[in-house]
Formats: C-alpha cells, structure tokens, sequence
C-alpha cells in the first residue's frame, strides 16, 4: 500500500495517518523526520485525548545534542485500515513526528521526489 504525502515549500515531507489508543483516535498530518530514531512523537494534546498506555520513561538526544527525558506510549498506528502497534513519546509541545523506527519496523520505502514537491511511504502488504 501507498500513502501519498505532501512536501511544503521547505522540502520537509507530511504524511496523514491515523492513531488509536484505549480511549480513541484521531487522524493527524505529521512530518516525517529521519533524524528522528524514534517511532513517533506526538505532542501531548494530541495523546491524552486518546488515552495512550505509559510503557516507559526514556531519554532522548534532541537535535542540538541534549538530551531530555519523554514519557513513552504504547500506540496503534493505523494506515489503509491495517494496523501498526509502536511506541511514541509524547512532548510538551510541537509537531507530531514520524521517524525511522516506525518506518523501519513496518519494512516501509519512504519516496521522496523533491523536483515534483512528492512524498510517499510505500508499506509492503500483510
């Protein structure tokens, strides 16, 4: 299965998914960032309304080299009806964030064509 994304002006890609908890879900554009080792990163308005599972409490080296400590859930990543479960971390703030782990536990292709501003994530089927 594909799901196409979009690429903004800055050539930084979003991908629509879907993320479910105990309490609900919730459809949200995040940005994919291979920096990002970590599954994914939602901010915390949009993880206590779906009633996440704290799994652990884990450091994390942030981009200018700190590191900081996030609380870290259990989630169920949804796309084109199949499901996904991982773990994310949930920050104070900010944009949610897709990263490598999650792509590299699904097996996914992440496309990237920057001349035609075109971004998909190609998930190899069940």
């Amino acid at each position: 299965m594909e799901l196409q994304g979009r690429m903004d002006e800055n050539g930084q890609m979003w991908l629509t998914i879907t993320v479910r908890g105990m309490r609900g879900e919730t459809t949200i554009e995040a940005m994919v960032d291979s920096g990002f080792t970590w599954a994914l990163a939602l901010p915390v308005s949009v993880a206590v309304p779906l009633g996440l599972e704290l799994v652990d409490f884990r450091p994390a080296e942030l981009a200018d080299g700190t590191v900081k400590h996030f609380f870290a859930f259990a989630v169920t990543v949804v796309i084109d009806g199949r499901e996904f479960p991982t773990v994310c971390l949930v920050t104070e703030t900010g944009t949610p964030l897709i990263g490598t782990l999650f792509m590299q536990s699904v097996g996914a292709t992440l496309i990237a064509k920057f001349a035609e501003s075109f971004v998909a994530l190609n998930v190899p089927s069940a």
